[in-house]
């Protein structure tokens, strides 16, 4: 890992599987976190602004009843891994259900523990755009747990305010995102781009 950023410890926030499979690949994801693996089931849409709600809840609700809420029916309408109150889709989850939901209480566990950690917060758009207020939120609920922490925001479409304003420990990437090519653009192009930029950017410098 690079070694400015050596002592972060990263933790995805959304809002698809990419960084992690991405992390899994450079050799940088050590443990698993709730949001790892889901989405939203609309892909114009994201599930980041759900998940910041659902860090939230820690502070008041147990794990237990986060899980419920979180996994919902998604495993009970004709196998669609939708829950369809939040509409969060769960498509890596295979096991039988007992073993899904102490799998997110455990991940859950681990996400409110390390959440006062030094860490670096990975989200990441394809083409939604999350507006500066809604943003703001997201760095006061994460950044108040520790204020070293980072939040690294990786997005297809550029978020301009962040050219207009200097936000502290916030490292914004526009990636661009061809929308009309979609799912082929995300393979071809995107997520080898993203790799690329986590590479540069957390990996050991080769020189």
């Amino acid at each position: 890992m690079n070694k400015i950023y050596l002592d972060y410890n990263i933790i995805p926030i959304g809002d698809h599987c990419a960084v992690s499979m991405i992390l899994n690949d450079l050799k940088l994801r050590n443990k698993s976190y709730p949001f790892d693996w889901n989405a939203h089931v609309d892909p114009h849409n994201t599930n980041i602004i759900h998940n910041i709600e659902l860090i939230n809840q820690l502070k008041f609700q147990t794990i237990e009843n986060i899980v419920k809420n979180y996994i919902g029916n998604a495993f009970e309408n004709n196998n669609s891994k939708t829950n369809t109150l939040n509409n969060i889709v769960f498509s890596h989850d295979n096991e039988v259900i007992t073993t899904i939901f102490t799998k997110y209480e455990r991940r859950l566990k681990r996400l409110k523990d390390d959440l006062n950690k030094k860490n670096i917060f990975i989200l990441v758009t394809r083409f939604y755009y999350i507006d500066e207020i809604v943003f703001n939120i997201i760095i006061k609920t994460l950044l108040d747990y520790n204020s070293s922490s980072i939040i690294l925001f990786i997005s297809g479409i550029n978020h301009e305010y962040f050219k207009n304003k200097e936000y502290k420990n916030i490292i914004f990437k526009h990636i661009y995102y061809d929308i009309s090519q979609f799912y082929n653009y995300d393979y071809t192009d995107f997520r080898p781009n993203l790799t690329k930029y986590l590479s540069d950017l957390l990996c050991e410098s080769k020189n």
